[in-house]
């Protein structure tokens, strides 16, 4: 047997055009409420500046302001440079009731003087968890501003900034199972599975061949959805351990979260359904509550969601198995700073005796705490220019 393990992170992505961590917190730094509108239904949408909001007289208008002043207010009570994922741990702390913060008491209170607002701090930042993870993923497009990609085989030689990386790919493939696990939300990855290189071999252990599920296409008809069936049979397996912006758990009413789905573009993320048998005849339950994906946020709060058992704690399995069994670990993208990750890697991966490499072209401090740490080697390179010689 030999299997390699992959981690991917934010910037193996950079290549096709997502924004970095920084691109993305000056966005939401320079976020005007009324770049965005949230439908009836809580549904994040956005607008030029100075079109009116069609939904202004909603309650959910004034939750806009809200996120958006907490933005600037958490910016000012703690003078450093806003990070998205810092600012989700901190007011989630506040949430989950783990600490208390009396500037932030009278940060609500002055926002409900001001817009006659008789809603709770908690139900304030309930609010505001509805919206954020919406308004990230809306920041999460290519430089062609794609967040779905059209069905498109890609050929050989060469995929312009990735071509390297597909060769050592197609190259490791010839030997075993490549288990590649990304923290990356996008789902830029999946595109390569209609390549020349992985030619459809590549499994995400969703399924879509009878599937109940199914989702309102936008002409109106339903689409059947794939859902998580925690198979792997592929050669390259993909597992998304911080899920992704087309994954949704589906609820069942007075009984919770029954599994995960992938949605497709065109398929309204409010009208999910699962098919089931009436007397005879399919009948449909709709999923009331999705209206956005489900993805991880947070330093810290991502951590507390790791064991959650319908679909991180599997693929979290899935990636300490994996290290266990690969004879080399490579990371690209990743900037080395996911302290569980780095735990588990530690604790199931045989670094003392097999290779970790780390392939970053600008190498931070906490990269090379990485690679001391895990005895790794450095590929000053970017997933265009590796080649299989860089691993041996």
């Amino acid at each position: 047997m030999n299997q390699t393990s992959l981690l991917l992170g934010a910037g193996f992505s950079v290549n096709q055009g997502y924004p970095t961590a920084n691109q993305l917190n000056r966005e939401l730094v320079n976020l005007h409420p009324e770049d965005f509108w949230i439908y009836t239904d809580g549904t994040v949408l956005f607008k030029s500046r100075d079109e009116e909001d069609p939904c202004w007289y909603d309650s959910y208008a004034k939750g806009k302001y809200f996120i958006t002043r907490l933005i600037g207010f958490y910016v000012e009570l703690t003078k450093k440079k806003f990070n998205y994922e810092e600012f989700y741990d901190f007011y989630n702390e506040i949430y989950r009731e783990e600490k208390e913060v009396k500037e932030f008491d009278a940060f609500c209170d002055s926002f409900r003087e001001e817009f006659h607002s008789d809603t709770d701090n908690l139900n304030l930042l309930s609010l505001t968890n509805k919206i954020f993870n919406q308004l990230i993923t809306h920041f999460l497009v290519d430089r062609d501003g794609n967040r779905f990609y059209k069905p498109v085989h890609l050929c050989k030689p060469i995929y312009p900034g990735y071509t390297g990386f597909l060769d050592c790919l197609e190259y490791w493939g010839t030997d075993d199972a490549v288990h590649i696990h990304t923290l990356n939300h996008d789902i830029f990855f999946e595109i390569f599975d209609s390549s020349d290189w992985l030619q459809g071999n590549l499994c995400d252990g969703f399924e879509e061949l009878g599937s109940p599920y199914f989702g309102d296409f936008q002409e109106g008809y339903k689409v059947r959805l794939p859902y998580f069936t925690n198979e792997y049979k592929g050669k390259y397996r993909l597992y998304k351990l911080h899920g992704s912006v087309d994954q949704y758990p589906f609820h069942i009413q007075d009984y919770g979260i029954e599994t995960y789905i992938k949605i497709k573009y065109g398929v309204g993320n409010n009208s999910l359904y699962k098919e089931i048998n009436k007397d005879g005849e399919p009948a449909y339950l709709n999923d009331w509550i999705n209206y956005h994906s489900d993805f991880l946020s947070g330093t810290t709060s991502k951590i507390l969601r790791y064991r959650e058992p319908w679909y991180y704690e599997k693929v979290f399995t899935h990636f300490e198995n994996n290290l266990e069994v690969s004879e080399r670990l490579i990371t690209i993208g990743y900037g080395c700073g996911d302290s569980e990750v780095n735990n588990l890697i530690e604790q199931k991966f045989d670094f003392n005796n097999k290779p970790v490499y780390v392939v970053d072209p600008y190498p931070s401090k906490r990269t090379a705490e990485f690679i001391e740490r895990f005895n790794g080697k450095l590929v000053e390179k970017s997933p265009e220019e590796i080649n299989i010689s860089d691993f041996q």
